[in-house]
This record gives structure tokens, sequence and C-alpha cells, in this order.
């Protein structure tokens, strides 16, 4: 099948979401840390002590800029009464809220603090996107000490204008393994921005030893013994991180270490730095150089960079194809998969395994889940069937091979189960309380979950992310800590991991009808800001991607056609066929 390119050139612009729920700059935090220089930041409002004799609104505003610095609340508590700053703990958790419509208003003894909620940071760096309607609001309560205003009231913490984020602080990543240990699984945080690399490899290795933020719980592992502490602090010189473990980790076996040194490379090299460690003063990989190389460990990288996670297939005419054409060396075309036993039957949807290997789909009928090779010498190789029940969602594969499946989707209790690589199916408990699950994609280390939901309310669509985790006693798998991202958005059809996030393909709520276009966000639902490149002369629907790095995003617009961002960042797409539109449904491999 032959196609003419048409190609879009337009300038490619970088815009950013005017919205609450954007706090952050405009690069987005990406998965890959390989390499990346510490960010300094700009310049930030400086933490200032009261000026004598001001009034109370000054004085209030002079607290809210200075207890922005994390570095400076010893300045903040001057703005205090003595009782006051005694019980405030800012280390607790950080409020982000909307300063641009912020009001300050002087009410009785006080002054009042009006404002839009965007987020929590709890003590771990935690970011905890708030409810539309949740707010920041606050009571200064002020008194007089020896002349001079002072608050006397107790903030829930440390408050923090939303253009200060990313100047105050950033994002970072701490790495754990998956359940089989053999792939990280990144745990983002907040941490303090404008440290020394010295202050920043220690709370970064601080951090990490403290073990997986609630977000991940005990979905992952950390090869980290309870009780493994830094000595002191972590030194940097002439970019190598130093870091010396106390003897805790001392009776790791020789596997575990290796992993406990991968968790620690990869955390670092956020930082651009190199790693040296040692346990009790000797080195805890001793048959490895003193300082160790980050390629020794790019074998557990959470993107998973087989290069077959960018090959890309789709359905046409409910039959399983491989699509070519993308890196421009072929003529773009939909090549069937007819050597596999899963092109004998119509599908509704299809998913590829990470390893391109096998396929899954769901019958056009919607009564089976249908497992096969995707090539075959075997003419009597006949695909698995998985019976499901009411509607199913699109299958999805993580990097054991396991494929996720859901279906009762449009029942009030969904039913999520997992297949192994050896056929065996076991039950994820998962409570959507009522909400309808519209798409679920795993993350490549089978830990993440990524879904689009409709409330039960009828209202609008929202993305969500959760963790497998298990139940205390270890025997139920369970579809935990579900978190909406909270994204100004509306009308979101889909979404899909992506090496720099998150895609979502939705419409601005900050702009009255506006159309849906391709969005990025972090994994946390921070920084939402439109994909990077040219303006689209289509409507997108649906999305394909995975987070490897060389993957390229495709886009199916509402008419059934395909899209892909070049590596130009220009949107490339193939001509109509005898007059209509080439309909397929593009999917990756994952």
């Amino acid at each position: 099948m032959k196609r003419r390119l048409l190609v879009v050139l337009l300038a490619a612009v970088v815009l950013l979401a005017g919205c609450a729920a954007v706090p952050t700059k405009g690069t987005i935090r990406s998965g890959e840390r390989q390499g990346r220089a510490q960010d300094l930041g700009g310049v930030g409002v400086e933490a200032k002590p009261p000026r004598a004799n001001v009034g109370e609104m000054a004085i209030v505003s002079g607290f809210l800029e200075a207890m922005s610095d994390s570095q400076a609340f010893d300045v903040a508590r001057q703005y205090m009464t003595p009782e006051a700053a005694a019980k405030w703990q800012p280390e607790a958790r950080t409020v982000v809220y909307d300063q641009s419509p912020e009001s300050l208003t002087r009410v009785g003894d006080g002054v009042q603090l009006t404002a839009l909620k965007i987020a929590t940071i709890g003590e771990r760096g935690e970011w905890i996107p708030a409810a539309a309607t949740e707010r920041a609001d606050f009571f200064f309560k002020l008194k007089r000490i020896d002349g001079q205003f002072r608050v006397d009231s107790v903030p829930p913490g440390a408050y923090l204008g939303s253009n200060q984020v990313d100047l105050k602080l950033a994002p970072r990543d701490l790495y754990f393994f998956n359940q089989s240990r053999n792939i990280l699984v990144p745990d983002p945080v907040y941490l303090p921005q404008n440290l020394s690399p010295g202050q920043g490899a220690t709370q970064l290795i601080q951090e990490l030893l403290k073990g997986p933020t609630t977000r991940l719980g005990n979905g992952v592992v950390t090869l980290a013994p309870p009780g493994t502490e830094v000595q002191v602090s972590v030194p940097v010189d002439f970019g190598v991180a130093t870091v010396a473990l106390n003897d805790s980790a001392g009776a790791l076996r020789d596997p575990d270490r290796r992993l406990l040194a991968a968790q620690i490379v990869w955390t670092l090299n956020q930082l651009n730095l190199r790693a040296k460690i040692t346990v009790g003063g000797a080195p805890l990989l001793p048959d490895d150089p003193d300082v160790l190389p980050f390629a020794n460990f790019s074998q557990f990288d959470p993107q998973v960079s087989a290069g077959s996670q960018t090959k890309l297939y789709g359905l046409q005419h409910q039959k399983v194809q491989r699509i070519a054409g993308l890196d421009g060396a072929t003529e773009i075309a939909a090549q069937p998969l007819n050597s596999s036993p899963l092109w004998a039957h119509k599908a509704q949807s299809f998913a590829v395994s990470l390893r391109g290997e096998a396929g899954a789909i769901v019958t056009a009928a919607g009564n089976e889940v249908l497992y096969g090779p995707l090539d075959t010498t075997d003419k009597d190789a006949d695909a698995v069937p998985i019976k499901v029940e009411g509607t199913t969602r699109q299958p999805s594969f993580d990097n054991q091979d396991n494929l996720w499946i859901l279906d009762r989707a449009d029942t009030p209790h969904p039913r999520l189960r997992v297949r192994d690589h050896d056929g065996r199916l076991t039950l994820v408990a998962v409570d959507f309380k009522g909400d309808i699950p519209l798409d679920l994609r795993m993350a490549p280390d089978g830990v993440r979950a990524l879904l689009v939901m409709k409330p039960k309310s009828g209202g609008q669509t929202y993305v969500q992310t959760g963790t497998i985790q298990t139940t205390g006693s270890g025997k139920q798998l369970v579809l935990a800590q579900l978190r909406p991202l909270r994204l100004a958005l509306n009308n979101i059809t889909d979404a899909a991991w992506n090496k720099q996030g998150i895609v979502v393909i939705g419409a601005s709520s900050a702009v009255s009808n506006s159309a849906r276009q391709a969005w990025l966000v972090n994994t946390d639902g921070s920084s939402l800001q439109l994909l990077p490149g040219s303006t689209p002369d289509f409507r997108p629907q649906y999305v394909a991607s995975n987070p490897n790095k060389d993957t390229l995003p495709v886009i199916e617009d509402d008419a059934g056609r395909i899209h892909w961002l070049s590596r130009d960042l220009i949107w490339v797409s193939p001509d109509s066929v005898g007059g209509g539109p080439a309909a397929i449904t593009p999917t990756y491999p994952g």
C-alpha cells in the first residue's frame, strides 16, 4: 500500500497551560535522568526579615514571601510571635496556592488569604494535586509584640505561591525496584532548589534510604536494609559523590549489593554526579571500579530501551497490522500480520508485548481476549482464549510479558486480572467507587497504572494513576493509591505513558470551547503543557505512546486517520486513500 506524505510545516512552539495545575516551569520532568544537569532555577523571592513599623498587610505579605524559601524558615519565624513560631512546623507540608488571583483582605484583628489550592507537597516531597474546589484560605491573626505586628496563628505547614515553585523546588526521582527486581521504578518527589552539589546529593540519598513514598508503597522493593544511613553527608569532589553507608548494608549478598548500587547510581545521575559507594569504609562492589560507571546499570532502565518498542502496530478493518514508514526509510504501509494466529479473528482492540513477540486482541464480539505470537511458522498455532465479560478495555503488557485485562468495565464493579507468561490468571482487587474506567495502560515496570475514568455522575472524564500493591498478608494483589491528576482539561479522550511523563488528549478548561489537543504532564500531575511541536491541523482523539526514548507519539484523529510527531517536531500524516480516511487504530508495544 503506497501513500504520499503530507508534511505540515509550521513553526515549532511550546506553550504553557495557564491554569491552576501548571505550577512548574516549561521543561517537563523526564523519566530519563541520564546526563541531566542540575537546574539552578531563576531568581526567586529572597527571604527578608520584617521591617519596623509596617502595617498588617505588609507583615503578612512578607511572611508569605519568606516562608516560600525552605532554606530560610528561621527568617520567616521572625514574622511570628514567639509562641506561634515555636509551634510552626513548615517541614510537615507545603501548600501550593494559585498566586495569580490571590486575595489578602484586612479582617478584624488579622488578614485573610483567599486562594485556590493547587497541590500539597508532603513531608517526603510528594506532589498531591488538590481537588478542583479545594481552597488554601487561611486567616493570619496578628498581635503586637513590642509595638510591632506579628503573626499569631500557625499555618498548616509552609505556603508557596505557584509562580515560585520552579524557583524554589526541583523535581527529582527516587529509584526503587519492581517485585521482580529487574527494572527500576521512579518515585517522583520535589526537593529544595539551589542546593550545592553536596547538599543535593545528601538530600537525595537520605530520601532514597527512607524507602518509597506512599505513592508506590509496597509495590516496589528497596535493597537498602532497615537502618541504612549515610555517614553524616555525601561529599562531592570533581563530579564524584562519595556515598559512605553505615554497616547496616554490610550483610547484603553480592547480587543485592549490585541492585542497591543501581538505585544509588540512577538517583545521583539526575545531578550529573557519578557515584563512589562504600559500606563500613570498604567498597560496596569490590570487583567494580571505585567510581561506578552509569553504563554498568543501564539494564535496569525504567524506560526499557528495547528497539521493538518503537515499532507501530494497529488495527485496520478490525485486522491486526504492523505499520511501516514512520522512519521515512520505507513507504507508509499497513502490513498484515497474517503469520499470526490473531489474524484469523476480527478485533476491537489490540495490544503488543514489549518485545514485539506476542499480542492480544479483544475480539469484535467482545466475549474473549485472544493471546498469541505475532509471527510464527507453525501453521497449527492457535491463539489462547481468555473469557471476558461485558465491556473489555484494550489489554496492556508489562516488561514481564504479563497481560493486564480489565473487563466488566460497564458495571459498578469492573474486574482487573493479570495473566502471567505461563498462562496463570490472577485477580487484582480494585475499587473505582462507581466510576467507569475507559482506558488502562500499565507502565513497563508492571507497578504503575494509568487510567482514563468517567465519573459515575456523568461529569468530565479525568486521568488518574494507581500502583499495584499487595494487601497486608501479601496474598492479594490490589490496584491502590488511585490518584486523580486534577488537570485543567475537559473532554479528555485518552492518555498514555511517554518518555517525558504522560500524554493526555483533552481540551483546556481555561479557554471556553477550545479544541482537543495533545498535552504533556508529569506523572504526579504537575507541569501541564502542550506537547511540543507544530500546530496540528486535525482533531486528536486517541494517542499511541510508550516510555521508550525513541518512540514517536502517534495520534488518531476523530476521522480515524493517524499522525505522528517526527523528530523535527513536525506532524506527518499519510494521505487519504480512495477519497476516504486511512482508518487505523494505532498501538505501540506495552
